[in-house]
This record gives C-alpha cells, sequence and structure tokens, in this order.
C-alpha cells in the first residue's frame, strides 16, 4: 500500500480565516432584543402568578361553607354541649365539655381524682445506660 501524501494547495487569500471585523450593531441589536423579551416573559409570568394566587384565595375563602360541613359542624357542637348516652350496655353517659371540666377542676381540687396518678420515679439517663441490652436473636441456620 502506498501512503499517498496530501495535495498542497497554494495559500491565497481565498483561504484562511475571515480578516474583516464583526457588525456590532447586529450583535448589540440581538443583545437587547433578547434583554427585552427576558423581561416581557418575567413580568409576564409574575402576572399571571399573581392572578391565579388571588383567585385561588378568593375561591377558598370567599365562598359559602357547604350545607353538608354546616351540618356537620351543628351535629359536633350539639354533641359537645348536650347530655346525652353514649353507650348503653355500658352504662356511659356523655356530658357536656364545659360541666366535664367543671367536674376534674373540682376533683384536682378535693384531691380525688378518679384516673391513675401513681408518681413514679423519674429515668435518668445513666440508669438506661448501665441497664442490660436485650440479647440479639440467634441467627438462623
Amino acid at each position: 500500500m502506498s501512503n499517498p501524501t496530501p495535495k498542497k494547495q497554494a495559500v491565497t487569500a481565498d483561504l484562511g480565516y475571515d480578516r474583516s471585523e464583526p457588525l456590532t450593531a447586529p450583535i448589540l441589536a440581538n443583545i437587547v432584543g433578547i434583554l427585552v423579551i427576558l423581561v416581557v416573559v418575567i413580568v409576564a409570568v409574575s402576572f399571571y402568578y399573581n392572578t391565579y394566587t388571588e383567585r385561588l384565595v378568593e375561591e377558598r375563602q370567599l365562598t359559602p361553607v357547604s350545607q353538608d360541613l354546616l351540618d356537620l359542624r351543628a351535629k359536633e357542637d350539639q354533641q359537645l354541649n348536650s347530655y346525652g348516652i353514649a353507650d348503653k350496655a355500658a352504662g356511659t353517659v356523655r356530658l357536656p365539655l364545659s360541666r366535664a371540666m367543671e367536674l376534674v377542676v373540682a376533683e384536682s381540687k378535693a384531691g380525688t381524682p378518679k384516673y391513675p396518678v401513681a408518681p413514679y420515679a423519674v429515668k435518668k439517663v445513666e440508669d438506661a445506660a448501665a441497664a442490660p441490652a436485650a440479647p440479639a436473636a440467634a441467627p438462623a441456620k
């Protein structure tokens, strides 16, 4: 195989790099145009976002509450503020919330609460660290 040598071409003005200066007016016009478009897009997006969030706030806060929600709240208020039977078989009744709070305060003042209040020792970090760790499970064979 022969190794052909590339043909040498004569160096002329047609070969080589462009020796002319770039036109600055079109370049600057492109830069200014891009910046103007960028500013317009930013303003448009922020305007759209602000109007959208305002509309959502109006929809969520100014729309009337549904009748189902009003009925649920009325039922809950009735249950919290009235007497009733909670479980007939167990013999438990429902007290109004304000009356139940009054009874708990009266029990506390009298020193006879009906719920467990046995004192217990507060655990210390040293006690927890000194306690032996639970043995790890043996690996299955």
